[in-house]
């Protein structure tokens, strides 16, 4: 079982929503430190200021970065180790659902995630973790796993972090970086996202709000908790569904064509 006391983690997304309740409920657990990364300079100064009044100045940074470029994340972990002095977990938590604006969609949700699983996987966490093992922890939402063809693009890139994951936390690159990896894929949650959807067309927005009106909303602190539970319990290689306000069950793709099996 992964120990949260004492572990420092990053987490991207993390001025709001699921990002910001998954820092504090490290805190709570006992977290030396935390650093909140996010774009949106305002919001993340005010949940710094926040999370600071509650558990004291020197646990919680925020840093200003885009995930989508690969300096400003490298810099964030490079301030992250160099104020807490090592870092242990990473949750890539960072994404837009924006059809609209594909491209920067694409970047944010997979360049981005890929950004930082590699960045953690390859250097950070494997040369500053505390202790024997590391964590990253990707979020692939709901929509990695099923077929909405009113947000094809944002699926594709969800499903396409479910893989990241799959492959990055197989056992055979944990044996090697005792680095587990693994996916959270959240369900409709009650979050800013929802609220700046941009749907490609009008055909795909009446589609998707009519969907919309069918889901189960679950509190972005229910997500939270699910979060840390997978990063304490779950193996590598895995991949948790979160939704309709129930425990996370794990969702279990064919394994046709793997040539590991």
């Amino acid at each position: 079982m992964f120990q949260i006391n004492g572990k420092v983690a990053l987490i991207t997304g993390g001025a709001a929503g699921i990002g910001l309740a998954t820092a504090r409920e490290l805190l709570e657990n006992g977290a030396k430190g935390v650093a909140i990364i996010d774009i949106n300079q305002q919001a993340g100064q005010k949940s710094l200021e926040d999370l600071r009044t509650v558990f004291g100045k020197e646990r919680v940074i925020f840093i200003h970065a885009d995930v989508a470029s690969r300096k400003d994340f490298e810099e964030a972990f490079k301030r992250t180790v160099d104020t807490f002095h090592n870092i242990d977990i990473l949750v890539n938590n960072a994404g837009i659902e924006n059809d609209q604006d594909y491209e920067r969609e694409i970047a944010v949700n997979l360049i981005g995630t890929t950004h930082g699983t590699l960045l953690a996987l390859e250097n950070y966490i494997a040369n500053h973790k505390s202790g024997t093992e590391g964590v990253i922890i990707n979020n692939a939402s709901v929509a990695g796993t099923l077929v909405l063809p009113c947000l094809s693009v944002y699926c594709a890139t969800k499903s396409a972090i479910v893989n990241l994951s799959l492959t990055l936390g197989h056992k055979v690159y944990y044996d090697r970086t005792k680095i587990k990896v693994l996916a959270i894929a959240p369900g409709q949650s009650d979050t800013n996202l929802k609220y700046n959807i941009k749907y490609r067309n009008e055909f795909d927005k009446a589609n998707g709000e009519r969907l919309m009106k069918n889901m189960v909303h679950q509190p972005a602190e229910f997500v939270a908790k699910q979060m840390v539970n997978l990063i304490t319990e779950k193996p590598s290689g895995t991949v948790w569904v979160v939704k309709d306000h129930k425990e996370a069950y794990e969702y279990v793709p064919s394994s046709s064509g793997n040539i590991w099996v």
